[in-house]
């Protein structure tokens, strides 16, 4: 009887010591093989040196001193002229309202991409605000400034410029 007895509780034993390890075991399971590993986040200094190589490669070599001949435009041209002139010229408060939206969306753009960044992020080039950024770069820089500067002053119109040449 003795012996049935010590079989048992041996057997009881065993079988918990079995049940703990695989409780441990399912604990510190890994992740399926198919499954991709997390990126770690990027410092505060790897993620500004990531902005700035992302900007770096995507803002055409022209962009900014087209922005800036746009400010001085907007200050020598429209904020100079009263409503009754801006209305008298067909066209004229439509291609101000699409540049100047086109400006804000660029600063908008830019400033979510430098937010992700810092916040340790790796924006990549297919990233959709990354996309939308550089549409907004080259439909201010190449078609909506110059058809404004066309409609304010027609003899001063920029000619046709190709991107690659530049």
């Amino acid at each position: 009887m003795n012996s049935i007895f010590y079989s048992v509780i041996t057997l009881l034993l065993l079988t918990a010591g079995v049940l703990l390890l695989m409780r441990e075991f399912n604990k510190t399971e890994m992740p399926p093989a198919d499954a991709a590993p997390q990126p770690q986040p990027l410092t505060k200094e790897e993620g500004e040196d990531h902005f700035s190589s992302l900007m770096n490669a995507i803002t055409p070599v022209w962009y900014w001193r087209v922005n800036h001949e746009y400010i001085d435009f907007l200050h020598a041209t429209i904020k100079r002229m009263k409503m009754t002139e801006i209305n008298d010229t067909p066209g004229l408060f439509e291609a101000q309202r699409r540049c100047s939206d086109l400006n804000s969306a660029v600063y908008k753009y830019y400033d979510n991409i430098k937010k992700r960044c810092l916040n340790g992020e790796k924006v990549a080039f297919s990233d959709l605000e990354v996309l939308n950024l550089r549409q907004c770069f080259r439909e201010f820089s190449l078609e909506a400034y110059p058809e404004l500067v066309a409609l304010v002053w027609p003899d001063y119109a920029r000619p046709q410029v190709n991107p690659a040449e530049v």
